[in-house]
């Protein structure tokens, strides 16, 4: 039962890995797998290399806890391949782009005092952290992207390393940043789609996963140091994260881009068209009704949790 458990949060932590502005290492959090799912990762070391080359399948077994780790790897790829289609298919990122990201906004925000309760003993230090990191990802944002995609083999294995960050670091997103690098479309659209038709696709896509590997066994080992020296610090740095990142995902804007002025323009211009905040809401109700839904769906999901926690 624990192997479809995992590998259904593994598809979630895909979906949102595949998403711009949305972080899979947010949703692992809010599912509860984030410290395993790093641990288990930042346990890999030269004696896992030894034991996989002479096939010592039970320390393996038991130094990465496997039983955990697989079913999510396979989650996450089953999406990556299946979502990826899917996006298309529905027209989820085109069209209907704005109600997808309204559902994922609420989720998102009430992911965020969620995460608060996670610190243990709260200071007013935590407040300096939280703005922190609220900082850091909204300057990211301000990032303009590249215009055009750049197929060089060592650049490709850079954004495999970068794209990585989105399920290490919650409230970062590895697929906003690929599209600040230039290489989203290249890599997660057509790659993914036509790689085993094209060579070439193949090649950057084994590239891409090479440097997401490398970044994964890396990073998770500094994430994973910080959770057990500073777990409340870091939890306040990734509640900033988290609260700084809902501007990625911010359904109604003028572009693509995620600055502030995008944001907030086309807002003001119907203000002052329509004249009053009732004709914004009644012309935007869909979207209201979508976050809302978002924001409940993840609290009814956490007193659910709750629940079965109490049964055991």
């Amino acid at each position: 039962m624990k192997i479809f458990k995992n590998t259904f949060f593994g598809i979630l932590i895909g979906i949102a890995n595949i998403i711009p502005g949305l972080s899979g290492a947010t949703v692992a959090l809010i599912l509860g797998v984030y410290e395993k799912l790093i641990n288990s990762v930042s346990s890999i070391k030269k004696k896992t290399i030894n034991d996989l080359c002479k096939f010592r399948i039970k320390n393996l077994y038991n130094d990465l806890s496997l039983d955990f780790l697989i079913p999510i790897i396979i989650g996450i790829c089953i999406s990556a391949i299946i979502f990826a289609k899917a996006l298309d298919y529905f027209e989820l990122l085109e069209k209907n782009k704005k109600y997808t990201l309204s559902y994922f906004f609420g989720l998102i925000l009430a992911s965020i005092p969620l995460v608060f309760r996670m610190i243990e003993k709260f200071e007013n230090k935590h407040i300096f952290y939280f703005i922190l990191g609220t900082f850091i990802a909204v300057t990211i944002s301000i990032f303009p992207g590249l215009q055009e995609e750049n197929k060089n083999i060592f650049f490709i294995f850079f954004c495999g390393f970068i794209g990585i960050i989105g399920m290490i670091v919650p409230g970062l997103s590895g697929s906003y940043l690929l599209l600040i690098l230039g290489n989203y479309n290249l890599l997660v659209k057509e790659c993914i789609n036509k790689f085993h038709q094209d060579i070439y696709a193949l090649i950057y896509l084994l590239t891409f996963f090479i440097g997401m590997v490398f970044g994964l066994l890396t990073l998770s080992k500094l994430i994973s140091w910080l959770f057990k020296k500073y777990r409340n610090e870091t939890l306040a740095i990734i509640s900033g994260f988290i609260l700084g990142s809902l501007i990625f995902i911010w359904p109604v804007r003028s572009t693509e881009s995620t600055a502030l002025l995008e944001i907030v323009s086309p807002i003001k211009k119907e203000l002052n068209l329509n004249g009053n905040l009732n004709s914004y809401i009644n012309n935007n109700y869909k979207l209201i009704f979508l976050i809302i839904m978002g924001y409940f769906s993840l609290i009814f999901l956490e007193n659910l949790s709750n629940r079965k926690k109490c049964i055991k």
